[in-house]
């Protein structure tokens, strides 16, 4: 038998640990998303929208989407191939994006550094740093931020391998995917790409004045992309330290860190990476018009409705206190730091290798207090005015290492702009780079001290050990505190919701859902939203007035489309309307109030008839529904005479049971006690009326027993004596069981 390698047995053990590690992380990110739910609920709108496409086509002109095609066309193929697109399919989908963008960023870091603990720290990191995935299931960020990934592994894999078509080819597909997906985040990576051909080009005089190109379009690019919102002080503030990194990046690198090698590109690059472009949007196009699709809808969706979106919905960045003069005081150290290396200081490179490794640290500190704060926010606004130190030359470091972090570097500049003009998750997906280049950079920097600069008295051993020790514990902090956030899943309450069964929220959470779910499935036979939470449509089977549907609809639907849906609406006498207070309140307070024609006609045609939780379902003004799974409780006064053992509470609801369901108890939770009450044979009765699909009764009362099974829709009245029991407030849950302790039913308390 042939004898295995130490080196191999070594690498097998590695990717086997890091396989678990990657295993363990997406078990603890699938439970955190599948134990979310968010109610503004673009999940729902997305879904709905590739649905829509497969089945009907049209996309621009009647599938409303504020993304490029490639997105309806991965996800086209994906139904065509029989995949039902569920909530939970989608969010599988993401899932496998949100772990593969972690994978290869590990996977990057790996294959520079050979160092297994500072991979399983970037893979942790990574995880976490994209918990805002778990909110966003289905969104097209997931693909943008994967890609994103892919564009970095791939590009660094080739400027240290060669040769640069390889570079060329495998930047240009993936910045053209993006260009696809969403067409700023697209020019971002095209803008990055361009830098970097010009900036390691292996002609001097392009390397020479691109450097001067690359600063003035670094500067003109967030001002062009910004015009609409300079106004705004977050926006000037972001404009400034933006124009403060690229001028200093540039200056970092200078005409001479070029220096060839497999590094250097040229004009056959370029060619191949117009080809690849080329190729990849005819393919992705051909995708789209053979789905009733035109030219025109294709370039007023992709191109022209865009330009409109900053004015349409944005909202401000917070940034920290300080960020201008960091940003400045840094620009002024790399301009120092610039004029010493060209008077031959060599003092200069042991000071921005140290600062290297403490901006490192900070990031890595920032990361360890999650979930107490949003480490994002606080990396972007720290790495992206210090981001120079990362690609800073060595002194005697080999130049294709340099090129690949300027690579990470660029690509990480350009993708920070999608912060813009909406900071939400939007700055996880733009700025999730920072982690590996960091790692890299931080990682280059140690061993170049170590090698060039260790004092005497440190041994080489010493050294690695503490290292090794702070990025073990490190990883272990991170991860531990992940999958502990991943333990709220086995809490959770199932929604049991088409497409939506394993989702688990909590108790209250999900009983609003289900509850609004089958009011809306039992009392309308066309339903909107506002703002537009249009998984309720995939739930109850019941239709959107249109195809074009969209969350903040008052603000991305033009006037015709709002009309479109007035008719609609008003030819539906039965329509349904599910309502967010709290989201209404949400954009008033951020200055983004709902307006336009179809927000009057909704609120001067339709009313309120049902309130359940934080969502109001709204029919046309005198129209009279009956409430299903809402129930009331009505007690004798307070002040009157209750003997032992005398009925005092009854507990009052419609509901629709499961056939041949025999009640066995009754669960009111999330109460002001510290365990459930449970109603039962012992200490309640059972009186039931029958009631046809509108809730209206149909013959009298009669006696139920527990033993008894529910059948057909029916009014349950649960009598019992609440000086016993713990009293019931608005709000909470009431769970119908059987003998085995299965759910059969679900209503809420009226907050009414």
């Amino acid at each position: 038998m042939t004898a295995v390698p130490a080196t191999a047995r070594s690498e097998r053990r590695e990717g086997f640990i890091l396989a678990l590690a990657t295993a363990v992380l997406t078990v603890a990110a699938a439970m955190a998303m599948f134990s979310t739910f968010m109610f503004y609920d673009d999940e729902g709108y997305v879904l709905l929208s590739l649905q829509n496409f497969h089945k009907n086509g049209g996309l621009y002109r009647d599938v409303y989407t504020q993304y490029g095609p490639f997105p309806f066309v991965f996800y086209d193929g994906l139904q065509s191939l029989g995949v039902t697109l569920t909530h939970q399919v989608g969010r599988l989908i993401t899932l496998g994006a949100w772990a593969g963008t972690a994978w290869f960023c590990a996977q990057l870091v790996g294959g520079i550094t050979r160092h297994l603990l500072l991979r399983l720290a970037v893979l942790t990191a990574v995880f976490v740093y994209l918990w805002v995935m778990s909110s966003e299931p289905s969104h097209p960020g997931g693909l943008v931020v994967f890609i994103t990934a892919l564009l970095a592994y791939f590009g660094y894999r080739w400027i240290q391998r060669g040769p640069e078509l390889g570079w060329a080819i495998s930047v240009a597909a993936g910045t053209t995917l993006l260009l696809l997906t969403k067409i700023n985040v697209g020019i971002f990576a095209a803008f990055s790409a361009s830098a970097w051909w010009v900036l390691f080009n292996r002609r001097e005089h392009v390397r020479r004045w691109g450097s001067l190109a690359v600063a003035s379009g670094g500067i003109a690019l967030p001002l062009a992309l910004m015009r609409p919102l300079l106004g705004t002080a977050w926006v000037q503030d972001f404009a400034l330290v933006f124009g403060c990194a690229i001028l200093a990046l540039v200056g970092a690198l200078g005409p001479d860190a070029a220096r060839r090698g497999n590094a250097a590109a040229g004009p056959h690059s370029l060619i191949a990476a117009l080809l690849t472009a080329g190729t990849v949007t005819a393919l992705v196009i051909m995708g789209i018009l053979i789905h009733n699709t035109t030219l025109g809808d294709l370039i007023e969706g992709v191109v022209r409705a865009p330009l409109r979106h900053a004015l349409s919905f944005n909202f401000e960045f917070a940034w920290p206190a300080g960020s201008r003069v960091l940003a400045g005081t840094s620009l002024a150290i790399a301009a120092g730091a610039w004029y010493l290396r060209r008077r031959g200081l060599a003092g200069v490179d042991v000071v921005i290798a140290t600062l290297r490794i403490l901006l490192s640290g900070v990031l890595a500190l920032n990361l360890a207090r999650y979930p107490d704060i949003r480490p994002e926010y606080h990396a972007f606004a720290l790495a992206l005015p210090c981001l120079w130190l990362f690609v800073w030359p060595l002194a005697g470091e080999d130049a294709d290492r340099t090129a690949g972090r300027a690579w990470l570097a660029l690509l990480f500049l350009g993708q920070s702009l999608h912060v813009f003009p909406v900071p939400g998750s939007q700055i996880a997906w733009g700025t999730v780079l920072v982690i590996p280049l960091a790692a890299i950079g931080a990682g280059e920097a140690g061993a170049w001290l170590a090698q060039h600069h260790r004092p005497a008295w440190l041994a080489p051993r010493i050294l690695c050990r503490g290292a090794n020790l702070g990025l073990a514990c490190f990883a272990i902090w991170v991860g531990v505190h992940f999958v502990q956030v991943a333990s709220r899943y086995p809490a959770g309450q199932a929604i049991g919701l088409p497409g939506a069964e394993r989702i688990r929220l909590p108790d209250d959470s999900a009983a609003v859902l289900r509850v609004m779910a089958q009011n809306a499935a039992v009392h309308a036979d066309l339903l909107f939203s506002l703002p537009g939470m249009f998984s309720f449509n995939l739930w109850t089977g019941r239709p959107t007035p249109t195809p074009a549907n969209v969350t903040h609809w008052f603000s991305l639907l033009n006037a015709e489309r709002q009309q479109a849906i007035i008719r609609e609406l008003e030819t539906h006498p039965r329509a349904g309307i599910i309502v967010s207070p709290e989201h209404l309140q949400w954009l008033i307070d951020r200055k983004l109030a709902a307006k336009g024609p179809l927000f009057d006609y909704i609120t001067q045609n339709f009313e309120p008839a049902i309130k359940i939780g934080p969502l109001a379902f709204y029919v046309h003004r005198g129209r009279r529904i009956t409430p299903f799974l809402v129930a009331e409780v009505f007690t004798l006064s307070p002040t009157a005479t209750v003997s032992a053992g005398t009925e005092s509470t009854l507990l009052k609801f419609t509901l629709v049971p499961s056939p041949g369901s025999a009640l066995a108890s009754i669960e009111l939770s999330s109460l002001p006690t510290s365990q459930p009450v449970i109603l039962d044979h012992r200490n309640a009765r059972l009186e039931i009326t029958p009631v046809n699909a509108r809730g209206e009764p149909i013959g009298p009362a009669r006696p139920l027993a527990w033993s008894d099974p529910l059948t057909g829709p029916s009014i349950l009245g649960v009598y019992y004596h609440r000086e016993s029991l713990a009293s019931v407030r608005p709000g909470a849950t009431v769970v119908l069981r059987d003998s085995q302790g299965q759910e059969i039913g679900l209503a809420v308390i009226s907050r009414d």
